[in-house]
């Protein structure tokens, strides 16, 4: 059976579900780097202590998606994505209390190792329960939620920080996840995997694989492997190829998106000597532009595949990455090139979630996600801890040029050695 092709109210539901949990996620990681200055002077924080932190709750979120995948893929999805939600608001909203600079690193490694697991786990439930034809622009709109939660922390840093307190940054994220957690209730798990899981069921029911190739499967599944552990599927065969592909090409999009992205506010000050609060509100735009320019790439890749929509936006985000860093030597120059770089340059992240769902088939698609969404998490982790020493040693331009210009190709020659994704196809056609 293929999946329903006609777009529903769950579907918009759902994926406004999703963008609002990556929305929550990214306000959490966002507004660390805002209260930062505030935070190093109550508790006498260095950059290089503050990236350690950083660099530690990419790396829990590390060993949390090496987890979180196989859980999905043995218990559902449904219950994983409500309580890594669950978990990240307790610590979003302890890290408001913290008291010293010990319990500031345990509340905010709590949040953010959760925090980053919503990426794989939401990817996953909606790109398995949308229809093909319509998952590029819905899985966009999910991704664009970085950029949105991006935006909003500016706004919740530019206003309520200075005449709050910092505190009062973690107590605003934390509202709407509350919020959130109680829609996700009305979630349902895909009909994908609970093909998947009626035959793993009957496989550990009888303890012998025999007989399990008659079950009348709804959607196409490879019966034989599916009774197998999700990891032992992944490192043999395609597969292995996938994952090894895809984690090159997640950590090389990374540091060239995180090193521009989440260090903006500081280039900006440093190279035009605008304010903070300037260099705050470019960065609020760009982050609103982007969120045009997710959704954007998703919808291309529902028409031209993800391999094409790629290839159309990084080659123009590579241009306009030499044109920032080599010749805007003005603030009124650099503008423009930094809002469409938000528009080319960071559009690829809105097909993404795409790839590292879809490489992979139902029966190991959560662990797939969640140990490719791991290599995400490991280039930001890199970019945290390294970049601060990076740029003092050779400056935002040369950091912002080679990680552009060098490592954008990287991944796009990486995507071409995987074999091509159709664009809205049946997720199994590609791989079963």
């Amino acid at each position: 059976m293929q999946q329903e092709q006609r777009l529903n109210g769950y579907h918009i539901f759902l994926a406004i579900v999703a963008f609002l949990g990556w929305t929550i996620s990214a306000i959490d990681a966002s507004i660390f780097f805002f209260v930062a200055p505030y935070l190093s002077h109550e508790f006498n924080l260095s950059l290089q202590s503050f990236g350690m932190i950083v660099a530690g709750g990419f790396l829990i979120a590390i060993i949390v998606s090496f987890f979180i995948g196989p859980l999905m893929d043995h218990f559902g999805r449904k219950i994983v994505f409500q309580w890594i939600l669950i978990i990240m608001t307790i610590g979003t909203f302890l890290s408001g209390l913290s008291w010293n600079f010990e319990s500031l690193i345990v509340f905010r490694l709590l949040a953010t190792g959760s925090a980053f697991a919503e990426y794989a786990v939401g990817a996953t439930i909606l790109v398995e329960s949308v229809p093909a034809k319509h998952r590029g622009w819905l899985v966009g709109i999910m991704a664009a939620g970085w950029p949105a939660g991006t935006a909003l922390s500016t706004l919740i840093s530019l206003y309520a920080i200075p005449s709050l307190g910092w505190q009062s940054a973690f107590f605003i994220a934390s509202i709407p996840a509350f919020i959130v957690i109680v829609i996700r209730l009305h979630i349902k798990e895909p009909k994908r995997f609970k093909d998947v899981n009626r035959i793993r069921a009957q496989a550990s029911a009888s303890r012998t694989h025999a007989g399990i190739a008659k079950l009348k499967m709804d959607f196409t599944v490879n019966q034989q492997e599916a009774v197998k552990k999700p990891l032992q599927q992944l490192f043999k065969g395609e597969l292995l190829k996938n994952t090894i592909l895809v984690w090159i090409y997640m950590n090389a999009v990374v540091i060239s998106y995180s090193l521009l992205i989440w260090f903006a506010p500081y280039w900006l000050k440093d190279a035009f000597a605008i304010n903070s609060a300037q260099a705050t509100w470019t960065t609020c735009v760009g982050s609103l532009v982007s969120i045009l320019g997710f959704i954007a790439c998703g919808w291309l890749s529902g028409k031209v595949g993800i391999r094409a929509a790629n290839t159309i936006f990084i080659p123009i985000g590579i241009v306009i990455t030499i044109w920032m860093t080599k010749f805007a030597v003005t603030y009124a120059a650099f503008l423009p090139a930094y809002l469409l770089w938000n528009f080319f340059g960071a559009g690829i992240w809105g097909v993404i979630p795409r790839l590292f769902t879809e490489a992979f088939p139902t029966r190991a698609r959560g662990t797939g996600a969640s140990v490719n969404s791991a290599s995400c998490w490991l280039g930001w982790a890199f970019t945290s801890n390294f970049s601060p020493c990076l740029i003092d040693h050779i400056g935002y331009n040369t950091s912002i040029f080679f990680a552009g210009v060098f490592l954008f190709p990287v991944a796009l020659i990486s995507l071409w050695m995987i074999r091509r994704i159709p664009p809205a196809s049946d997720l199994e056609d590609y791989i079963t």
